[in-house]
Formats: structure tokens, sequence, C-alpha cells
């Protein structure tokens, strides 16, 4: 095994985690990780929200238990420029904007919502889990938008936390791009090495204690009962 499998910021992270587990779930698929329902209600709100900011003179209203989140859709609505939904979207080695399955994607990617008008771009990713100051996965959006965007200057990241209504970002510009792909350098040449050698270490955590699939794992024990 030589050629690394195309990657996300999920993806990457979750070998970064453990790369053994990595290996059962997304390479051997020996396993399957067992969907909770914070993951399902995460697809209802995305979905949700998608249909709200869908183009177009219909709009799909949002449902009774998310009427909390409309004013944040309507600011959304309103901002100038061309904008896109739950866009799937690649790049390539060369880091060129490419299909999602184009044939040499290297990197995929899922932005929630994005607008962008002349040399600004606005980049929002929403998550239903508990807040956090990690920016990498935004940091690869606005690394797209560049390449996908030559007129982009600045990108606006954020993150909307739909527990309590608000929002955390950064901007970026594009003369960041150097650093902004430093951030992910080394965690690629171990996942590069990982496929390269087909060597899949265990990485103990508090994640082997029943949260993690690969029950044959001599880390792995079961929960705790609280």
């Amino acid at each position: 095994m030589t050629t690394p499998k195309p990657w996300s910021h999920s993806a990457l992270d979750d070998f970064k985690n453990c790369p053994r587990s990595y290996y059962e779930k997304r390479i051997a698929k020996s396993v399957a990780e067992e969907r909770s329902e914070q993951m399902i209600w995460g697809e209802e709100v995305h979905k949700a929200f998608e249909l709200r900011q869908k183009n177009g003179k219909k709009v799909s209203p949002l449902p009774e238990d998310l009427q909390v989140h409309e004013l944040f859709m309507q600011q959304l609505k309103a901002m100038p420029g061309l904008k896109w939904t739950e866009q799937k979207v690649g790049l390539n080695k060369r880091v060129e904007p490419c299909d999602f399955f184009a044939k040499d994607v290297w990197c995929r990617l899922i932005i929630d919502f994005k607008a962008v008008h002349r040399e600004l771009a606005v980049i929002v990713d929403y998550k239903t889990g508990k807040a956090h100051n990690k920016f990498n996965q935004l940091k690869l959006c606005a690394l797209h938008t560049f390449a996908d965007h030559p007129d982009v200057e600045h990108v606006d990241v954020m993150y909307y936390w739909t527990k309590t209504q608000t929002t955390s970002g950064e901007r970026y510009s594009r003369d960041q791009i150097p650093d902004l792909w430093a951030s992910f350098v080394p965690d690629l040449k171990q996942y590069a090495q990982a496929f390269k050698e087909d060597i899949w270490q265990p990485r103990p955590s508090g994640l082997c204690n029943g949260w993690c699939p690969v029950k044959d794992c001599e880390f792995w024990k079961p929960k705790r009962n609280k």
C-alpha cells in the first residue's frame, strides 16, 4: 500500500487520534462507527439549514424546533455576493480545485455556507456540539476558497454554535496561504508515511474506553458505568 487515500479534515483528525482505528474503519472497513444521537441530530440541523439557505424564490422554513436560528439564517441570506450551501469540493496535489469525486482528488471538504463578494469571502461552519477554538477545518475551507476564487484577498471564517446561537471566527489573508498549509504538513507527512509503510500503530487515549469500535485492540476497554 503506497498511495494515500484522499483525506479530509475529519479523516486526518481520525488518523491523528489513532492510526490503528483509522485503518480498521476507513481502509480495512472491518468495523463501523456507531452513529450516535448527536451525530444524527447534527445531520438534521445541517439539512434544515441547507434547505433554508437554498437560492430561489421558494424558501424552506426552519422546523419549529430550529426557529431560534431564523435570525442568523436571515443574516446569512442578506450577505452580498454569490452564495453556496453544503458545497462538496476537492483539491488535487497541485492544490488546484477539482471535483469532489475527481480521479486526481487529493483532499475533500464540504463547506456548509460560503458567500463571495469581490475581494472578501465569508465561510460558516455549523456546529451542534461543544464549542472549541480549533480552526484547522476552517483553514482548509479558506485555502480552497483562495484557490477557487483568485480575486479573493481575505476570508472571514466562523463557527456557528447552535447550542448558544453564538459565533467565533478568524480572518485569513491571501499572503497567509503558506503558513496555513504549514499547519497541516506534519500530520500529512505522518499520514503519507503510514500508507507507504503500511504500519498503523494504535495510539491509546480516552477514546479507548468504549468509544472506539475496534474492540480487538489491546487497548480497548468497555465504557465505565456512571
